[in-house]
Order: C-alpha cells, then structure tokens, then sequence
C-alpha cells in the first residue's frame, strides 16, 4: 500500500517490454495514468508510433486501490517506478530516451528526470498534474526537450500556471479546446477523435 506517513516496501509493478528484433539504442519509456492505463488510446498511438520508429517500448503498469490513492505518497510511488525501470533495464544500454507521462505518471516524469540516466531524456507531459507544485515547478524549470499537452476542460488545467510554462523554451506547449483529462469531449465523439489525432500528430511531429 502507497499511503502518506507509511513506509511500504519497494515493489516492481508488472510491465510490458516490447524490443526491437535487433539492438536498438532508442528507449521509449510509457508511464500511464491511475485509470489510464497504457492500452488508452493516446499510450498506446504513442507506444506503436516509437516501436515503428525504431525504440524499445517500456510501459510501466503500475494498479492502485482508492485507498492507495487517496491519500497519495509521490515519494515511495516513484521509488516503485525507478526500482521497476532498474530492473527491467539491467545490462541495458541506450543512447536516446523519451519518457512519456499522462496524469499521475507525471509525477514520475517529475523525478525521475533529476535522475543521471534520465538527465537527458525527451519528455512529454500529458494532461499534467498542474495543480501540484511540484509537477508545475519540476516543467516550468526543465531544460530537456519536452511536449506538454492538456485540455482546457481538465481539471487539473490551470490557465494561469499553463501560460507560464510558455516562458521555457525548452518546451512545447499544446492546449486541447474542450478536452477533458483523457483528452476527449464527452458530448462529441467525432470531436474526440479528431483530438486524439491531433494530439498524437503533435507527438509524431516532436520526436522528428
């Protein structure tokens, strides 16, 4: 259990590792949401788009009760995620890393990009958490190549701490018009559509 004040012992989440005939140096790493998970259609797009362009496709599939997330331990969290990175990339060597991120994933995407074998790393925001310092402080200083896209109907949009982020010019910033915090408009599934188009041509058009 992943509680706040309650120490719980390192665990490796179950993965799924999708690699190359040959060696690739190119890693993607997918770290999804609490709900979202990598089979969702924005993951998933971005999974196939890296595996096609040559990556090694990690994602992490972490699960959680409602009791584990509320309240939520980011810390012993994103020890889980980095003690299930090292384990699966032991004797592993690669030379670019993009580490894609939606929702709580964020969070990791926040950390573990302090860490040396991610110092370097591309990384891309979707629907961050902007509501929490930390995330919001972690994208606003970051100097890796980074894609942030968020609608204006998430709830954890906020207009204020989004425009800000357009001040780094190390990252792109993309504001989805009705999309809701799985990028989609609920009353328009035509529209829906068209979003997650549009998101994963931005995702396509950064990894260029």
């Amino acid at each position: 259990m992943i509680l706040e004040n309650q120490k719980s012992e390192v665990k490796v989440f179950p993965t799924n590792f999708m690699k190359q005939k040959e060696t690739s140096t190119k890693l993607a790493i997918i770290l999804p949401g609490a709900g979202y998970t990598s089979q969702g259609p924005l993951l998933h797009y971005s999974s196939g788009h890296y595996f096609n362009k040559g990556y090694d496709v990690l994602q992490v599939n972490y699960r959680f009760s409602e009791e584990e997330l509320n309240p939520f331990d980011a810390d012993g969290f994103t020890a889980n995620v980095l003690h299930t990175l090292e384990e699966n990339l032991k004797h592993k060597d690669y030379d670019q890393c993009v580490m894609v991120g939606k929702s709580i994933g964020t969070i990791a995407l926040s950390r573990l990009m302090e860490q040396a074998a991610y110092k370097h790393a591309h990384l891309i925001w979707l629907t961050p958490l902007l509501h929490k310092d930390d995330v919001y402080h972690a994208m606003l200083q970051n100097e890796n190549n980074a894609l942030c896209i968020i609608g204006d109907n998430d709830f954890c949009y906020r207009e204020e701490r989004f425009a800000n982020l357009k001040s780094n010019p190390a990252l792109r910033t993309l504001l989805i018009k009705n999309g809701d915090h799985s990028l989609e408009n609920k009353e328009d599934v035509l529209g829906s559509i068209d979003i997650l188009k549009d998101v994963i041509d931005s995702v396509i058009q950064f990894s260029k």
